[in-house]
């Protein structure tokens, strides 16, 4: 199972992208900037992302969310319905509604434990791997 892990977080992306690897369930590939993020998404096929928003309320100019939008709208080599997290700082009703149109299958609100992004991650491959026939 492939997982993109966009974090502009140096530690926190680091040891998940490392406790991951260990367990040996996942392959995670880095990004710290949208940017890398996004050309990684038009190159690579992944079975699922975990986004950091940089925003409260994400707007059409925040770069996670144009992420999320990016995939969902077919241009990345991964298929449209993969499992997204994001990671934010707060949610809120206004949030959710945000967010519900591009599926996103699980919210993670800063502070949360590195642990918590683990467990996340490693679900959605007992998730994806339940899913393949």
């Amino acid at each position: 199972m492939k997982i993109l892990l966009s974090e502009p977080a140096d530690l926190l992306r680091r040891t998940v992208s490392l406790t991951v690897r260990s367990l040996g369930m996942v392959d995670v590939t880095e990004a710290a900037t949208y940017p890398v993020a996004r050309q990684l998404c038009e190159l690579r096929r992944f079975d699922g992302a975990v986004i950091a928003f940089e925003a409260d309320i994400p707007c059409d100019a925040c770069t996670g969310l144009a992420l999320v939008r990016q995939i969902r709208q077919g241009r990345s080599a991964s298929p449209t319905s993969i499992p997204i997290v994001v990671l934010v700082d707060s949610c809120d009703a206004r949030m959710l509604d945000i967010l519900r149109p591009y599926g996103v299958h699980r919210v993670l609100i800063k502070p949360f434990r590195a642990r918590d992004v683990i467990e996340t991650i490693t679900s959605l491959g007992k998730d994806i791997c339940a899913a393949v026939p």
